[in-house]
Formats: C-alpha cells, structure tokens, sequence
C-alpha cells in the first residue's frame, strides 16, 4: 500500500478523505460531511493518518497531506457488522421524539443526557440517513426526520421570523433593529415569508407598508418565543381626544359630527377640523354626499383605534 497504484481504502477511509481534501477540520464535522459514526471516522483517521494521508495539528482539527491530497486509490466496502444500518435504543429513543423539528438542547432536556451525547447519537443517525440537519456545522441547531415536510428556515430568517409580534403590526425598519440585520436583506427575507405566509402585510395610511405574524408563523418550530420583538412603529395619531372621537364612532357604528361634539363636549367648530382631519387620515369616511351625513371608522381607523387601546393598556 506504499505505492499510489496499488492504494486501496475502504469506503469510510475514502469518504473521510475526499471529505478532507481541500479543508481542515474537526472530527465530528468530518463524520458529518463523509456521514458516518463518530467511532466509524476517528478509525478512518487514525488508518489514513498511518498511511500518511491525513494528520490532525495541536487543535485536534484534521486537514489532508499533500500525498492525501494527490493520490489515487481503489475503494473496498466496510467490514460488514450485524444491524449496522439499524439505530441502537438510545437512537430509537431520540427518534421518537423528535416528531417535529427540535433543538439539540431541548432533546437534551427531554431525554435527560448531555447535549455532548446528543450529539453523537445525532451524527450516528445522520449517517444511517434517518435524520437532518438544518445547519451541517453545527448539528445540534436544529434538527428534523428526512420525511418531515417542516419548511426549515435559515438563521438569519429565523431571525427575522422571531422578531415580528402577534399583537400588533410594525414596518421593516422595526424589525431590522430587533433582528439586527441590514435593511436589504431584512427586506429579501420579509418577502420570502410573505411567499411562505408566515407572516402578512398591510399599508398604513401613510404608504408605510406594515406586518405581522401569521396563526401559520407562529406555530413555526423556530419562532422563538423568548426572541426580542420589534416594536410598534408610531401611530399616525396618538392623542387621548381622538381616542375618545374614534371610541365613540366605533360604539355608534357611525355618527354625525355635531352628535360627536355633544356626547365628548367639543365645540363644534374644532369637531369639524378634528373630523376633516381624521378624513386626510383615512381613519374616518363620510357615509353620504349630504352636507350632514355621518361618519364611520374606515379599516384603518379600525386598526389605529385598536392599536391606541393596546397601547394604553400596556
């Protein structure tokens, strides 16, 4: 086996070779790249390391010598053993409960083990092919069953994802501060999850386009309940009177300006400035082409009114 025509490996020394080849890294990064078991890839190592074709340095991270890096070789199966291709009971346990996508620290919790045991069972079963990963460097981010039809989202859309509130609705600028992400690609990631409907959007009166949290997005595995939210962006109005004027409207169904003036005892002059006002707005629609005709609460106004009571009662 000295010479390069006559190097023969078997299929996990090759796959962790070509798995080597052009990169350096650690032993449980290999066995993911080349799929095999922890105990399966130090074995492949230490073999190619005794024909000078790999070496590991100080950090304990591996990386192809240049004769690893040239050579041509003929590959053999493995040694075959009995229920290889099978999850031992510790896996099988594992596999039970993952019926949705999970963290390695929850599985961690649940199943009472180290997150470091987690771990191997997890790179074992990667290799048998009966689970993946949503990040290959790092497996215990999140993990799924291969017939899992959970759409996984990266980091940085989980990001964004968990920035966006059920309660009420916030812009694109909101979100990227809670996120802290740049502002293009904040914008690309909100528009991937419009397509996915995870979240939904609105314009406000004011062209600004605003969003918010669908039942779909808040069921997602990785919406984090713990994430910072972004906040509420500023109303278009804010102050207690017109509170009072878009409360009564609303308990009304719809009122007439002088009526309004009355129940809150406002002169009716500033009524009407008030109300013309609210018009610009979109908040409030005249229901009638009379001179007196009464006003109800557009869907805008709606929103704002419950948005101002949300606020007051925080």
């Amino acid at each position: 086996m000295s010479h390069a025509q006559n190097l023969v490996l078997t299929e996990s020394q090759a796959a962790c070779l070509i798995a080597l080849r052009g990169r350096t890294d650690s032993q449980p990064k290999i066995a993911i790249e080349a799929k095999l078991a922890l105990a399966k890839t130090a074995t492949a190592l230490r073999a190619l390391a005794r024909l000078g074709l790999a070496e590991d340095d100080q950090t304990k991270r591996w990386h192809a010598t240049l004769r690893g890096k040239t050579c041509h070789f003929e590959t053999v199966p493995d040694r075959a053993r009995r229920n290889n291709r099978l999850p031992d009971p510790s896996g099988r346990r594992l596999l039970e409960l993952l019926d949705r996508p999970m963290r390695g620290r929850e599985i961690a919790e649940k199943l009472q083990i180290t997150r470091q045991r987690v771990r191997e069972l997890l790179i074992k079963l990667h290799a048998l092919g009966c689970v993946n990963f949503g990040d290959l460097q790092d497996p215990s981010w999140i993990v799924m069953r291969p017939d899992d039809k959970t759409c996984l989202l990266s980091r940085d859309e989980e990001r964004v994802l968990s920035a966006i509130p059920r309660e009420y609705t916030t812009d694109a600028t909101k979100i990227r501060l809670a996120a802290r992400l740049p502002e293009i690609k904040t914008q690309q990631i909100l528009e991937r999850l419009l397509i996915s409907r995870f979240i939904e959007a609105s314009d406000e009166s004011r062209g600004n386009r605003v969003y918010r949290i669908t039942i779909a997005g808040s069921k997602h595995p990785q919406y984090s309940q713990s994430a910072r939210r972004a906040q509420a962006p500023r109303l278009p109005v804010e102050s207690d009177r017109i509170h009072q004027v878009l409360s009564a409207i609303l308990d009304s169904g719809e009122l007439r300006i002088r009526d309004v003036s009355t129940a809150l005892r406002i002169p009716n002059q500033s009524m009407n400035a008030l109300m013309q006002c609210l018009k610009r707005k979109r908040l409030v629609k005249k229901n009638g082409q009379q001179l007196h005709s009464p006003y109800s609460l557009t869907a805008q106004g709606l929103a704002t009114l419950a948005e101002m009571t949300r606020r007051r009662a925080v």
